[in-house]
């Protein structure tokens, strides 16, 4: 005769292997927390490594500092004053350089008389501003400026011009300078 064994249930089954639990202990955490720092460290270090040699980078420092100083000329050769001249000049000179420096000492005298005459001041600003060409080897680049003069003629209101210019612009020991101021016309 042979002996069948019953079925055994869930509950018979004899030592049932523990389920483990895992559970998060601090020195886990940190071990975690050090492993996800390494990891970004290595990252970020990789990417700042290789922005190192990025000449991108030297582009766009250049392409920036080409914009701000032609905002600025732009604002220095339009800003004058009949009450002031000689400083307004004084900064004409300084913003420019080349040809354009070379006009300005030449035809100083004239420019200082037409001011005076006119009694009237100009207040520019630079609503907007971009690079059109930028040559890092050669130090030049070409600028196009958007200039609001309000003009303020003695005893008079004010009103606003507003003016398209294209600056080119030549790096100095001192920074970027003008080298060419050009009205930008707009086709009809």
């Amino acid at each position: 005769m042979t002996v069948l064994e019953k079925p055994r249930t869930p509950q018979q089954d004899p030592d049932p292997a523990p389920s483990r639990r895992f559970e998060i202990t601090p020195v886990r955490a940190l071990a975690a927390l050090v492993a996800l720092t390494a990891l970004a460290a290595l990252f970020f270090g990789g990417r700042w490594a290789l922005a190192l040699g990025d000449e991108g980078l030297e582009l766009a420092a250049e392409r920036e500092a080409a914009l701000v100083d032609a905002r600025q000329a732009a604002i220095n050769l339009n800003t004058l004053d009949h009450q002031n001249v000689t400083a307004g000049l004084d900064l004409w000179e300084q913003t420019s350089t080349g040809t354009l420096l070379d006009e300005f000492r030449a035809n100083r005298a004239e420019y200082e008389q037409v001011v005076t005459q006119a009694r009237r001041a100009t207040l520019a600003t630079v609503p907007d501003a971009a690079v059109a060409e930028l040559d890092v080897r050669a130090g030049t680049a070409r600028v196009l400026v958007a200039v609001d003069v309000e003009v303020r003629p003695e005893g008079q209101d004010p009103v606003i011009t507003r003016q398209r210019l294209e600056l080119e612009m030549t790096r100095t020991d001192q920074g970027w300078k003008a080298s060419r101021v050009a009205p930008v016309r707009t086709p009809s």
